[in-house]
């Protein structure tokens, strides 16, 4: 199948970032586009500066605002995930964490994920194995082997990657995330063949 006829990979990317503009969301938005250029994507964004308000008070799932309720079914149906969160205190934000203890437990097992975060400084580099790949492990999602990690000083004050490390990195997140996502592609294009010969 070639690029052309290949039907978009549906992706959901998830900011953690409480800030707006906000680094994470800033990281995020370049591997969206990054993807793009690699295959046919759509993708809703999620934006933890926009819901955050809305999703501290419940406890319970239909406590939650249509809002978010709409933005976790559309997690729980993605392709693949692409998911950023700064970092607090060692580990991911709460509100990222209370998110995801809203998605359905069996909804995202085999899904591909990259795992993608910020902070100050080189040394909170190892949250994306110690904190990101456990949570979704335990989701048994397919976590793509290159996560990428970026601090204070790879971005600009305009929140742009300025950082020659960083691209490098944000690339070859991408080169190896793509044959994973192009497999994907090919089975949901087999599946609806399949039902539609039956």
């Amino acid at each position: 199948m070639s690029y052309s006829q290949q039907k978009p990979l549906n992706i959901v990317a998830i900011s953690g970032g409480l800030n707006a503009p906000s680094k994470t969301e800033a990281l995020l938005q370049t591997l969206v586009e990054r993807l793009a250029r690699a295959i046919p994507i759509q993708v809703h964004f999620i934006k933890f500066s926009e819901i955050a308000p809305l999703l501290g008070g419940a406890i319970y799932r239909n406590q939650l605002p249509q809002q978010v309720q709409d933005d976790l079914a559309t997690v729980e149906n993605a392709d693949a995930l692409i998911v950023g969160t700064p970092v607090y205190r060692a580990s991911f934000t709460g509100l990222f964490k209370h998110f995801f203890d809203f998605v359905e437990q069996n909804a995202l097992i085999d899904v591909p994920v990259l795992l993608a975060a910020s902070g100050g400084s080189e040394r909170h580099a190892l949250v994306l194995e110690h904190q990101l790949r456990p949570l979704f492990s335990f989701f048994q999602a397919q976590t793509l082997p290159i996560g990428v990690y970026a601090t204070d000083r790879d971005f600009s004050p305009e929140y742009t990657v300025q950082s020659e490390l960083l691209n490098e990195r944000i690339n070859l997140a991408i080169t190896r995330a793509v044959p994973v996502l192009q497999w994907e592609a090919a089975k949901s294009q087999y599946t609806i063949a399949q039902t539609q010969v039956a």
